[in-house]
């Protein structure tokens, strides 16, 4: 919907904003064994948020359970929300910049 690409944008706005990489809309991730897609990710950072120093994180909007396992399955930290996302990033990425 319009309302989940504007969150989106938002979410990788922000993640520029902090100095972090751009996500990519849309993110297929596929079976290992059959090469078919399992599940289509919102916004996904396959090589983490800092390429090669974090792991992969997954934005899922509105998402049903099979999409969040098919993520987690494949090595995403999975957020559901705008919130969950600026809290992981201030939390766990950037912890040494958020002031006390």
């Amino acid at each position: 919907s319009d309302d989940e690409m504007v969150i989106l944008a938002e979410i990788d706005n922000f993640a520029l904003e902090m100095g972090l990489a751009a996500g990519e809309l849309a993110y297929e991730v596929f079976d290992e064994n059959t090469g078919e897609v399992t599940a289509v990710l919102d916004l996904a950072w396959p090589h983490g948020l800092q390429p090669g120093y974090s792991y992969p994180v997954a934005v899922l909007i509105d998402e049903d359970d099979k999409v969040r396992l098919a993520a987690n399955d494949a090595g995403f930290k999975v957020v559901m929300s705008a919130e969950a996302f600026r809290s992981y990033v201030e939390r766990e990425i950037l912890e040494e910049k958020v002031p006390l």
